[in-house]
């Protein structure tokens, strides 16, 4: 039994036909029947039922329960095995939340490439909801997120908090006021993040005491955010980290709970992780004492 295989199969049940799997993997169709033919006749057992869906068998169903702990165990003993040898390779998938892709994701894939130059990695860029769904579903093996709603097997670790905060343009009426005042988001359109982000989540939770919610417009990409508050001279509700743009300017405005956690997301029932999994995640955790350690040290000068 080979690696190449149990992919092929894990492939087939993933998109329902050989030839879905086979355009997938770049292989031709009969490579994939192939590697399926050699898994059956080493098992002793059909997987699947022939016909144009590739629907499993009774004995391919309870094989296939067993066949992604069976790769990741592959990828973990081919890992520490390459780790020895020095030339550890592969592909690293995980993923981030928009404001850590835009201020540290280049820093730390420099660092990791020091670190490990044979393994490629693979970045999806997404909200906490959506990153957490694709580390349950096996898609990920890792996500630097804000906590999601839901857990399921993962476990989250935090590192640092974001925090919310408001924007106006600089010739805006309301920028010439110390602060907001409740009544200001009800004067204005207020732009926010997708409905996954959490912060927008944690401003929903915010408006909904009153009797009536802010207008309000909805951005995916958060850093467009700014720039489309001041076209329609209305509030932004941004992050800490969410670079402004020269025209605008921050607004306090007194929320209960501004901050949002930002950690290490993580399969918990994953028994084995490869040596380049857990380089990247200490990579992540000193890149964050760094960042409090100049953070302090910049706090320090000031006073």
């Amino acid at each position: 039994m080979g690696l190449k295989e149990l992919i092929a199969f894990r492939a087939v049940i993933e998109h329902g036909t050989f030839a879905k799997a086979a355009e997938k993997l770049h292989y031709a169709q009969s490579t994939v029947t192939s590697q399926i033919q050699r898994l059956e006749k080493e098992l002793g057992f059909a997987l699947f039922k022939r016909g144009w869906e590739a629907e499993l068998t009774e004995a391919g169903r309870l094989y296939a329960a067993e066949a992604d702990g069976l790769i990741r165990h592959w990828e973990y003993v081919r890992g520490l095995a390459a780790e020895l040898g020095g030339e550890e390779r592969g592909t690293l998938s995980f993923g981030v939340i928009e404001p850590v892709a835009e201020n540290r994701l280049g820093d730390l894939l420099a660092a990791f490439r020091n670190e490990k130059p044979g393994i490629e990695c693979s970045v999806t860029i997404d909200s906490s909801e959506h990153l957490a769904r694709a580390l349950h579903d096996g898609e990920l093996q890792l996500a630097l997120c804000g906590q999601p709603r839901s857990m399921g097997d993962a476990f989250f670790d935090p590192l640092y908090d974001e925090e919310i905060v408001f924007a106006v343009d600089k010739k805006h009426a309301l920028a010439e006021k110390d602060s907001l005042a409740l009544e200001d988001f009800y004067r204005y359109p207020l732009v926010t993040g997708g409905e996954q982000c959490l912060y927008h989540l944690r401003l929903e939770q915010v408006f909904a005491t009153y009797a009536t919610k802010p207008f309000s417009y909805t951005v995916s990409r958060l850093s467009s955010i700014p720039n489309a508050a001041s076209a329609l001279q209305g509030i932004g509700a941004v992050l800490t980290s969410t670079a402004l743009p020269a025209n605008m300017r921050y607004m306090p405005f007194a929320l209960e709970d501004p901050k949002i956690p930002i950690g290490l997301l993580q399969n918990g029932k994953s028994r084995y992780r490869s040596p380049g999994l857990d380089t990247l995640t200490q990579l992540i955790r000193n890149a964050h004492k760094t960042s409090e350690s100049r953070s302090s040290t910049t706090r320090i000068s000031e006073v």
